[in-house]
């Protein structure tokens, strides 16, 4: 709808009643009826109803009908309803509506009815009017508002006055609102924003209304064609630009795509103007994509549709490849070789807008997938395997391995060759027997080819051969014994003949012997076959049993004849060997000769050779050598010691010598190592300063400050080297040091007014022991800076100047001060005055013109006192100058002249004639002056001083006519010299005759009157009477009456104006009374007093500045300070002043005389309680009202030296008894309330005892810094109390009165390490049998004290053994030694222990002291000990081989010679002992079963023991058995149902968890699928879940997830796998808190070799929720093979599997706790478990062996062939009954054969089946098959074909035996 406009305002034309704005309709009353009354509704007739809507009436309408209508302001809402209308339509009464002026027909605003919001839409009717009416608006009406539209174009901002009215009914309200129409001058802004993928729905990202100079602009919506922008972002009508939806930029691209730009504008509502135009770049955060090796082309894309941003790219890329971009993507550029090792890419993309303000970055990560394009290579050219002839079929031959460099692919093998169908090779490369391998068929060697196929290409071909050996068992044995003896390294000689009679055919047993010897076969001669080694165990001695043919030569029956016991006799083969190629050594530098050098003490050498072959002579060589001796101790051990030369570490800082070792002297080996000694510091050089340090410059007034830098090297190292700096004087608390910089800065801003000079000694100590110092003192002179300001010598200045002298004298000469020195204590003087100068140099004060004392009698001028500095400052003061009056007035009478007139009739004696008044501007007796006349001094006579009265002098002669007496008056001022003024007198005597009847009675005196100053008297104060006749009237006339008036005829005195009696007290005149009828006439003196009044107050003669007093501190009471002065013009007790303190702060410590104004001391004055006082005095008249005046004083209180200094409170000092002198311990600080050189505290250097003795310890006197002065040593003394002093004064030089304070400092003295441990009761000397037991105390007498205290660990004792520790060992804290080992092994008879007593200080250096302790042993019974450490190697699951051995040889001591110990050898039954067996007679240790790692762990024992035949005496030896672990079992899921958690809004890469599974093998390498391919989530081969795309449409996800090894090396070539469900469960974003632990990281320990079950102490190990849910417990990674496991309630850890040397020594476990909410959060922590007593286990490389058994224990064979024989009988038996049987019962025997044909096949396990079955019953079955013996020749087949364990986590295979 559109409204007209109108030309006036509206309301004029809108009749009605307006109350309150309201337009009331008027009501008629209802009339009364008489019938019956009906209710009625709104708008419904009401002739002769009730309206029953509350405030409704029933009205009368324009066409007359009755009808029930809203009254009293309310509009109907209802039809039953009403509700009070709205006072106003907009609450909003003024608009300012901002448009282009140019534009028409545009929307510029809307008018708001939010006054009708809570009424309905259709409720009223609107109109609007707008004025002024010229076309140029519009309105347009919608339900909620008004719409202004501007429709015709306008140049400048206007303003509309709006009128609207809204009728409901007979209800009307109006208003009036403005509407201002102005120019927008706004420019559309281009609005850049990145935006990154996951931001949330509503997101806010700009307001509009916020943008620019925007104003007036609202309803705003988008503008864009692209659809996708519009979807993704959303503008309100307010201006917010929100997000739509989700930010997921897969959604709207492809998944390659990293960033792409939208862009959409924002425009008002119904305008065409763009208010700002958005570029929003949505990127994702990082990404991730996987590419195929070999791969050129485009990585990732993105999508820039403006020039508002541009990308670039960070690269760190390996050599070779490279990236290029162009608008649209990044390309690489040049292939990935996977195989290379490149296994993912890196880098990065700046996201950046063109301006540069904006930027981020993208992480982008490419794996890298590798592809088959490399062949396989097979590791060998030729393999060699040997088996048993008679084997049978799946017997296993070899592995042939092979490597790809391809992770993709399945390996396969191809064989060639004639026999290639008796063979087959699986894909693991395992070869074996697909028939029985018996000699018939095949011939002793067997030729195949193979090569490995990867899918794509072959391997190059590889020859295998098999070869066939026969295996026999010899029932007869001659045991007869043959012994060689032979050199070693003697090649083909003569060791024994073995030759029996009887037989031929001589042959060695074990094939092993053919190794070390040659068997001539016929004549039984056995030689040397190489050199053998005396030194290699396996050759030294040697036992090969020999076998031979008797009478014939059957080749399957030899017998053995008999053992071949072989010794080596020993050659100086062997160059003594040093254990190490160099051994690194320390000794302090300075050491006295004779010193040990640490870590060279006892160090052993070997040469496997024995006798003087193996004794080692050494000798020393290499610069250096002057140094150091070497000394041999015990047997082939040495000793490294310093020599007589000393050593300087800063000169030598290390040594390195070649210690030469040589055996036998006439064919001697040698052999070298190096020796590294390190020459460690002694602090024996003091830090010193570096040159060139300048002297500084400080400003005064600044701050703290850096103003140099000192550095100090020190030439020794380490803590003696490390320098620290301290200011150990000169400072006085401005200047600090930094201890480790060496940095120089103030503290605080410094007065160079006070101190201009700072000297400052410096300090640079090592931190050595003791330590060792330098000083250098550094000049500081500080800068002036204009922080003084000129200060006058005195508060206030008075001088004296005499009037009228001439100006080119001084006045006054100014002196001011100012503490600044060079041009900033320059001082000009100034002045404002324009009376006075000052030279503003000098100061002096002169007149610019002669001063007159009566313009004015006192001068006060501000004389400025300004130095030139920056800022300038200045000082002023006031100066009075009084002005001294010279006599330079002479008197002045009032008139020029004087004639006066008398008549005969007052010719009398003293009559009066004239008056004379002079006036005399000086003062004081320059204003004094006397009247005198020259001429008719006999006539006439002058009365008064200042006021003349010419009168006739007694005796003159009456003039007997008329006369005229011409004479002069001069009037002479007293001054000198005085001056004079005259005046002409005339006096006219007229004659007249008669007799005169008038007459004053008083004229002698005069008539007296008084008046009061300041009053106008027009009514008369006094009369003057002059007596005459009543007859006649007479006339009164004043001469000289000035203001005053006389009535002529009464002769009443009145007064014109009011007096001051301040200008003139008193005032004199001459009345004349005359008759009027006949002249008669006579003159009186009226004198007129002037009293006074109390119109002047009391005023203060000097300024408030001028009123600045000192007084000292402690005064007496009334000691006179100062008085001040006040003047009142009045006169009488009006002029009298009374003087008062009327206010002083802080304290009333003063008084004044209330009659002169002396102000004097009345309290006690403190300056260090209060240093100032303020006073205000009053000084007061003694009026009845009194009139008063105050000033101000100001009084300092002068500091005296009253205090003495007072120290805080000591603490108690600690000092080490090894500080050198002058280290400072301690700072005292003593403090003194005076001020200035009062104050200034200085210390005595020296402090004394209670007593009086002088402690060694002197005070800093500036700076109280207290210092070791003396020797120190706690053993002495150990604590001390010195009294410090403290003196004030400093600055004062022969002064008295200065005070001193004390306090007492306990010191202290802390134990220094400073001695050694003494050795007591040396030398020491032992005994010991050779048999004694381990533990066995050899002396108890060792004993070594210390003097120091034992509280620190200084006088503490331990003891060490520094030799021969592998046999003795020493109690650490009782010094007594006991057998450590067995003893049998030790060389000598007597042996030399270096014992060693160290103590204990926790943090001085150690201090030591050696002694040495001599023990014989003795030689009682031999008894069997073992020289070196044994372990076997072996691999799981490897089968037993004869070869495989390991000698374990015992010896037995006899008279210090060593020998071979006729032992026996057995085993002692350990945990996995039974798989093992010794041989008896030479201890050779061999495997006889199988062993699986996944039961025995991969570290056991096996205990040897040797018993020796002779003495009965034995010892056991360990056996270490190392097992590598074969990779034999499949991981499985110990849950098939696993649970993992994440939040809707994780980001794409945000990790969910790990699927876990278990493998007993720590070679593991399970890989996880997802059989389900579920999207949003991927899982990583490892097991990690993964998100990838946003999971808000998830509330579950539910995965399958196979497993399966790929890398198994079991028996079986079917891999196995398995599945779990996986439950993830997507949470919204509430739970608001995840579990806590209550640290970050804990700290546990375990035993090494702990067993499974064992819990892990943890402390306060515990997580909570601030929700309040239960929490859970899991592991999340760093479980190394699953060792531990954790209780998820509890959250108690235990050990899994037994731990063992293949578990990490530090396991870093992270453990996280999860709450039980719906929507479950995590929390984690670190717990980080140490294994203590670890002992690592020596690893070795898996050796391949391929030989088979060739021979067993005779027990073993002997009981074999008794169970083949029992066998062999029980199988004819049985065969006998079953031919019977089978005789009698065929034709149900063919039957049964049928049934049994035909029976149903046995299911096979499913997979679930076989993982849950439990296989002890198989295990036990194999384990009985295995153990069984066969026939001669031929090896149990299910032993040779079984696999080495069985497994429950493998399908069963074909061909697999049951």
């Amino acid at each position: 709808m559109q409204y007209n406009s109108h030309e006036a305002y509206p309301f004029i034309s809108w009749p009605d009643i307006v109350v309150n704005n309201l337009h009331l309709a008027t009501t008629t009353p209802t009339p009364p009826t008489c019938g019956p009354m009906t209710d009625a509704s709104l708008g419904e007739d009401c002739s002769n109803a009730r309206c029953v809507a509350v405030n409704s009436s029933c009205v009368t309408t324009s066409a007359g009908s009755r009808r029930c209508a809203c009254v009293n302001k309310n509009v109907q809402i209802s039809a039953t309803e009403c509700s009070l209308g709205p006072s106003v339509l907009s609450r909003t009464t003024n608009y300012d509506f901002k448009t282009d002026l140019s534009r028409t027909s545009v929307t510029v605003g809307s008018i708001m009815f939010d006054g009708l919001s809570t009424f309905p839409t259709n409720a009223f009717s609107i109109e609007g009017q707008v004025y002024p009416d010229e076309g140029i608006l519009d309105l347009m009406r919608n339900s909620s508002h008004i719409d202004v539209a501007l429709v015709k174009e306008i140049s400048n901002a206007k303003t509309f006055v709006v009128a609207l009215r809204a009728t409901s009914g007979e209800f009307t309200v109006q208003q009036v609102v403005t509407v201002r129409i102005e120019s927008s001058s706004f420019t559309p802004e281009d609005v850049t924003v990145m935006l990154v993928e996951g931001t949330r729905k509503g997101t806010l990202i700009a307001d509009v209304r916020t943008i620019g100079s925007l104003g007036g602009y609202s309803n705003f919506e988008m503008e864009t064609t692209d659809q996708t922008a519009r979807a993704l972002f959303n503008v309100t009508t307010s201006g917010q630009v929100l997000c739509g939806q989700d930010m997921i930029l897969s959604d709207f691209t492809n998944n390659d795509t990293v960033a792409k730009e939208y862009i959409f504008s924002v425009k008002t509502r119904g305008q065409s103007a763009t208010i700002a135009t958005f570029y929003i770049l949505l990127f994702k955060g990082s990404f991730i994509t996987r590419l195929d090796e070999n791969w050129v082309g485009d990585i990732l894309t993105y999508s820039l549709t403006s020039s508002k941003f541009q990308v670039d790219i960070h690269d760190t890329l390996p050599d070779g490849l490279k990236l290029t971009k162009d608008l649209t993507s990044v390309r690489l550029v040049n292939a990935i070789d996977f195989d290379a090792g490149i296994k993912s890419i890196d880098f990065k993309l700046d996201l950046v807008t063109t301006n540069r303000t904006k930027s981020t970055t993208v992480d982008v990560h490419i794996n890298i997938d590798d592809l088959n394009d490399e062949p396989p290579e097979l590791k060998e050219r030729v393999y060699q395997f040997t088996v048993l002839a008679g084997s049978k079929r799946d017997t296993v031959v070899g592995v042939v391995d092979v490597t790809d460099g391809d992770t993709v692919g399945w390996i396969t093998f191809h064989l060639e060759g004639e026999n290639k169908d008796d063979f087959s090779i699986n894909d693991d490369g395992v070869l074996t027997s697909k028939v029985d391998l018996t000699r018939g068929r095949f011939p002793s060697a067997i030729p195949l080819r193979v090569k490995a196929y990867d899918g794509v290409t072959y391997s190059d071909e590889a020859n295998i051969t098999v070869y066939l050996i026969s295996y026999t068992i010899n029932a007869v044995n001659l045991n007869k014994t043959f012994r060689g003896r032979v050199s070693e390294n003697s090649p083909g000689a003569f060791v024994a003949d073995v030759t029996v009679s009887n037989y031929t055919g001589y042959k060695f047993r074990n094939p092993r012997a053919h190794r070390f010897f040659s068997l001539d076969s016929t004549s039984g001669i056995v030689t040397t076959a190489i050199g053998l080694d005396r030194e290699n165990d396996d050759q030294a001695h040697t036992e090969f049993a020999i076998q031979a043919y008797m009478g014939s030569d059957d080749q399957c029956s030899p017998l053995t004849i008999g053992q071949l016991i072989t010794n080596i006799t020993d050659l100086n083969d062997n160059a003594p060997e040093f254990s190490r190629p160099s051994y690194t050594g320390r000794v302090k530098e300075n050491s006295i000769p004779g010193t040990l050098v640490d870590d060279l003490v006892d160090i052993a050498v070997t040469d496997e050779d024995v006798g003087v072959n193996g004794f080692v002579n050494f000798a020393l060589t290499g610069p250096g050598k002057t140094y150091f001796a070497v000394e041999k101790s015990n047997h082939n051990k040495f000793t490294i010691k310093t020599s007589g030369t000393l050593i300087d570490r800063e000169v030598t800082p290390y040594v390195v010598l070649t210690l030469t070792g040589t055996d036998n002297s006439s064919n001697p080996n040698t052999g070298t190592t190096t020796l590294n000694i390190t020459i460690m510091d002694v602090n024996d050089n003091a830090p010193q300063f570096n040159r060139g340090t300048s002297v500084p410059l400080v400003d005064e007034n600044v701050g703290p400050k850096t103003i140099t830098t000192l550095t100090a090297t020190d030439k020794d190292e380490g803590f003696n080297a490390k320098v620290s700096y301290s200011l150990i004087d000169g400072g006085f608390g401005f200047f600090q040091v930094d201890e480790s910089t060496g940095e120089v800065s103030t503290t605080k801003a410094i007065d160079r007014e006070s101190i201009q000079i700072f000297n400052l000694l410096i300090e640079a100590r090592d931190q050595g022991s003791p330590s060792q110092e330098s000083v250098l003192t550094i000049t500081v002179n500080i800068r002036d800076v204009n922080d003084e300001k000129p200060t006058f010598t005195k508060n206030s200045y008075k001088s004296l100047y005499t009037e009228n002298s001439p100006c080119d004298r001084n006045i006054l000469t100014m002196t001011a001060t100012d503490q600044d020195v060079g041009s900033n204590a320059h001082i000009r003087f100034s002045t404002s005055s324009s009376n006075f100068t000052v030279d503003p140099t000098s100061g002096a004060i002169r007149c610019v013109m002669p001063l007159d004392y009566e313009e004015m009698q006192q001068h006060l001028i501000e004389i400025k006192a300004e130095n030139p500095g920056f800022p300038t400052m200045n000082d002023t003061v006031t100066v009075a100058i009084n002005v001294e009056d010279e006599n330079d007035n002479p008197p002045r009478f009032d008139k020029p002249n004087y004639q006066s007139e008398i008549t005969t009739f007052e010719w009398v004696t003293n009559n009066p004639v004239d008056v004379f008044e002079v006036t005399d501007d000086d003062s004081g007796t320059n204003g004094l002056f006397i009247l005198s006349m020259s001429g008719e001094t006999d006539t006439f006579y002058i009365d008064g001083d200042t006021v003349g009265v010419l009168r006739i002098k007694e005796g003159a002669s009456q003039p007997d006519a008329s006369t005229t007496y011409n004479f002069d008056v001069t009037a002479t001022d007293k001054g000198s010299p005085s001056l004079s003024v005259t005046a002409p007198v005339s006096v006219d005597v007229k004659k007249i005759q008669g007799t005169s009847t008038v007459r004053f009675s008083s004229k002698d005196f005069g008539l007296n009157f008084s008046i009061v100053e300041n009053r106008l008297y027009t009514t008369p104060f006094g009369r003057a009477n002059a007596s005459h006749d009543a007859s006649v009237s007479v006339r009164y006339t004043l001469i000289h009456g000035g203001d005053f008036r006389i009535d002529p005829s009464s002769g009443a005195l009145t007064c014109s104006k009011p007096q001051d009696r301040e200008a003139a007290p008193n005032h004199t005149m001459i009345v004349r009374a005359r008759g009027l009828a006949t002249n008669a006439s006579d003159l009186a003196v009226i004198t007129i007093t002037v009293e006074d009044e109390n119109d002047n107050g009391p005023r203060f003669l000097t300024i408030p500045e001028q009123h600045v007093f000192s007084v000292k501190e402690n005064s007496a009471v009334d000691t006179f300070i100062a008085r001040i002065v006040a003047h009142d013009k009045d006169a009488g007790d009006n002029g009298t002043i009374t003087y008062s303190i009327e206010l002083q702060t802080p304290r009333t410590h003063f008084s004044i005389h209330p009659g002169t104004g002396r102000i004097t001391v009345s309290g006690d004055l403190d300056r260090e309680a209060f240093d100032e006082y303020s006073l205000t005095i009053k000084a007061a008249d003694n009026a009845d009202v009194p009139k008063t005046a105050t000033t101000q004083a100001q009084i300092l209180i002068l500091d005296i030296n009253d205090n003495p200094p007072t120290f805080q409170t000591p603490n108690a000092v600690t000092v080490k008894e090894d500080r050198s002198l002058l280290t400072s311990v301690a700072t005292v600080t003593a403090t003194d309330r005076d001020l200035a050189q009062h104050g200034v505290v200085t210390y005595f250097p020296d402090t004394v005892m209670v007593n009086g003795t002088v402690c060694p310890f002197k005070v800093s006197v500036e700076t109280g810094v207290v210092k070791v002065s003396g020797d120190l040593d706690y053993e002495t003394a150990s604590t001390y109390e010195c009294i410090v002093t403290a003196v004030d004064m400093k600055r004062c030089s022969n002064c008295t009165g200065r005070l001193t304070g004390s306090t007492t400092m306990s010191v202290t003295i802390l134990d220094f390490n400073d001695n050694p441990p003494v050795f007591q009761g040396t030398p020491y000397r032992a005994n010991i049998s050779r048999d004694a037991n381990i533990n066995t105390l050899v002396t108890d007498v060792i004993t070594a004290t210390d003097r120091d205290s034992t509280m620190d660990g200084n006088g503490v004792v331990k003891y060490h053994i520094l030799s021969n520790i592998n046999y003795f060992k020493i109690d650490r804290d009782s010094g007594d030694i006991s057998v450590a080992t067995t003893l049998d092994s030790v060389d000598e008879d007597e042996v030399t222990l270096r014992i060693k007593a160290t103590d204990l200080p926790q943090a001085d250096p150690a201090m030591e002291a050696i002694t040495n302790v001599t023990i014989s042993i003795r030689t009682d019974k031999p008894r069997p000990f073992f020289k070196k450490e044994y372990t076997f190697k072996l691999t799981e699951n490897e089968k037993p081989d004869e070869d495989k051995r390991v000698p374990i040889r015992a010896y037995v001591r006899k008279e210090s010679d060593e020998f071979a110990c006729n032992c026996t050898y057995e085993i002692l039954v350990t945990d996995y002992s039974e798989s093992f067996y010794v041989d008896s007679m030479t201890g050779d240790l061999r495997q006889k079963d199988p062993i699986d790692r996944e039961e025995t762990g991969s570290h056991f024992y096996v205990t040897v023991k040797a018993t020796d035949g002779g003495s009965g005496l034995h010892r056991t030896k360990q056996v270490a058995i190392i097992v590598a672990d074969v990779n034999d079992n499949f991981p499985y899921f110990l849950k098939t149902q696993q649970n993992f958690a994440v939040r809707q809004s994780a980001p794409a890469g945000h990790v969910i968890g790990r699927v876990m599974s278990v493998d007993a093998d720590e070679l593991s390498r399970p890989i996880y699928t997802d059989v389900t391919d579920v999207e949003g989530i991927e899982l990583l081969g490892d097991g990690t879940l993964v998100v990838r795309a946003s999971l808000l449409n998830y509330t579950y996800v539910r995965m399958v997830v196979n497993v399966k090894e790929d890398d198994f090396k079991g028996t079986f070539n079917v891999s196995a796998s398995t599945n779990a469900n996986v439950y993830i469960n997507v949470r919204p974003d509430y739970n608001d808190h995840a579990p806590t632990f209550g640290k970050d990281t804990y700290e546990a320990s375990l035993m090494f070799l702990s067993r499974k079950g064992t819990e892990v102490k943890i402390n306060n190990f515990r997580a909570t929720d601030a929700d309040g849910h239960s929490v859970t417990y899991a592991i999340q990674r760093g479980n190394h093979r699953d060792t531990f496991k954790i209780d998820s309630h509890s959250g108690k850890i235990y050990v899994q599997y037994t731990l063992d040397d293949t578990v990490p020594r530090v396991l870093e476990l992270v453990v996280i706790a999860t709450d039980s909410s719906r929507y479950r959060r995590t929390g984690s922590c670190a717990v980080i478990i140490s294994l203590r007593d670890f002992t690592a286990t020596e690893c070795i490389a898996e050796n391949a062996y391929s030989e088979l058994q060739q021979s067993a224990q005779q027990r073993v064979l002997f009981l074999g062939l008794f169970i083949a024989m029992a066998v062999l009988l029980a199988v004819i038996s049985l065969i006998a009954v079953f031919a019977v049987y089978k005789w009698r019962t065929l034709p149900h025997a063919r039957q049964s054969t049928d049934a049994q044909e035909t029976a149903p096949e046995m299911p096979v396990p499913t997979e679930y089946d076989l993982l849950a079955a439990n296989m002890t019953e198989e295990e036990r079955s194999y384990y009985i098959l295995r153990d069984r013996d066969t026939p001669t020749g031929v090896p149990n087949d299910a032993y040779v074909s079984a696999s080495s364990r069985p497994t429950s986590y493998i399908y069963p295979v074909e061909g697999s035996p049951n």
